[in-house]
């Protein structure tokens, strides 16, 4: 249901910066790691992540597998990829093996998150951790109400295409979670990041982190709208594209201080006693 054209791929690589400038210290990874270790990346997309972690720990081995070949022919000798490779298929990847998993904006695309977990738990050698970064799209604004508002009636429509289509957009950090408990993880950690719509925030980092939120989200919304809009509700280009305008609008008006919430998950495979 979501794209992947060229434009798609630019805004993926905007959303990689945001999260490296939304998180604090090292940007790229947050859970334990060793600097010789085996990465896997799962829904590599351009293959970004894998590239600068291949490039800042060049005696690590970095793999990404995405169901699209877009990656780079030119990359870091420590670095591979695997295209097509749809992740939620069983994997021939080596199981107790790799020290990282990390993934990446993966709602919207999953079909089955139980499922999911226990795979990534049975391919991480014990003690070896699992790292998640999602955006939930809810509009939140804690000095308004969005009542009335495209951006709050278009997250709404979103919302319910892509149930529809049995792969949901929504995050639900609660349900996340307990789908890593029950697959069996421990040391779960989770933070949430504000990311304003725009730059309304009066603190210099959260202007910065809105300056390319912003970007980031404006360029995706009619993107990200097209296929479930058309396919579930039967739109055509013209009224989507007007509801996207409309979005656009309140995302550029600083007067309303809406903000999506970034999270972020560590979660342990526990190590053998």
């Amino acid at each position: 249901m979501l794209p992947c054209d060229d434009e798609e791929q630019d805004r993926l690589d905007l959303f990689h910066k945001l999260f490296t400038e939304a998180r604090v210290s090292d940007g790229l990874i947050y859970a334990p790691h060793p600097r010789n270790g085996r990465f896997l990346d799962l829904g590599c997309g351009t293959g970004i992540w894998a590239i600068d972690v291949a490039n800042k720990y060049p005696d690590a081995f970095v793999v990404g597998v995405d169901l699209a070949p877009i990656q780079p022919p030119n990359h870091p000798k420590n670095c591979e990829f695997y295209a097509p490779f749809d992740y939620e298929s069983p994997w021939a990847m080596g199981e107790d093996s790799w020290d990282l998993i990390h993934l990446q904006m993966g709602c919207g695309s999953v079909l089955g998150w139980p499922n999911l977990y226990r795979r990534i738990f049975a391919h991480l050698r014990p003690g070896a951790w699992f790292e998640q970064v999602e955006i939930d799209f809810e509009p939140r604004c804690d000095d308004r109400s969005l009542d009335g508002l495209a951006l709050r009636e278009w997250y709404q429509y979103l919302k319910r295409a892509t149930q529809e289509t049995m792969r949901p957009i929504a995050h639900n950090s609660r349900e996340t979670i307990k789908d890593l408990q029950d697959a069996g993880f421990t040391e779960i950690d989770h933070q949430m990041v504000g990311l304003p719509l725009n730059p309304w925030h009066q603190d210099e980092h959260e202007k910065m982190v809105a300056r390319w939120y912003h970007l980031a989200i404006t360029e995706s919304i009619e993107t990200l709208s097209l296929a479930p809009f058309s396919r579930v509700f039967g739109w055509d280009r013209e009224k989507i594209r007007r509801i996207a305008s409309e979005v656009r609008s309140e995302a550029f008006n600083k007067d309303i201080h809406a903000y999506n919430i970034l999270h972020i998950y560590q979660a342990r495979k526990p190590p053998v006693n």
